[in-house]
């Protein structure tokens, strides 16, 4: 049998663009459609949607606040459509990813062995 080989899930090459939330963090945004405005002050993500649709001639209004605690060191990642969320997946810095990736690459190296005898 063939020596195995060592594999791992492709990774994602997708950018995001995105912020680490500390304790001074502070901004107030709008998407280009200006249907999302969203703040974050002391901690406080505030996100504030206006969407107006139309179905089969009945005119829709839709308007809400979401205001997110958001401890220090959180990653938002801003969304076109959405404004700045709080990612579903875990996110990291591409030099971190790099770090990762260059570590695995040394574990699964096969052991040179000394071909000097002692």
């Amino acid at each position: 049998m063939e020596k195995p080989e060592y594999f791992i899930v492709q990774p994602s090459v997708r950018l995001f663009g995105g912020v680490k939330v500390t304790k001074e963090t502070e901004f107030e945004t709008y998407n280009d459609e200006e249907t999302v405005h969203q703040t974050l002050k002391d901690l406080v993500l505030t996100t504030e949607l206006t969407k107006e649709s139309e179905y089969n001639g009945i005119k829709i209004k839709e308007e809400s606040k979401l205001m997110t605690e958001v401890p220090e060191g959180t990653i938002l990642i801003w969304g076109e459509d959405t404004g700045y969320i709080i990612p579903n997946y875990r996110m990291v810095k591409v030099e971190d990813a790099i770090e990762s990736l260059q570590k695995i690459d040394e574990i699964t190296k096969p052991i040179e062995k000394n071909s000097k005898s002692e």
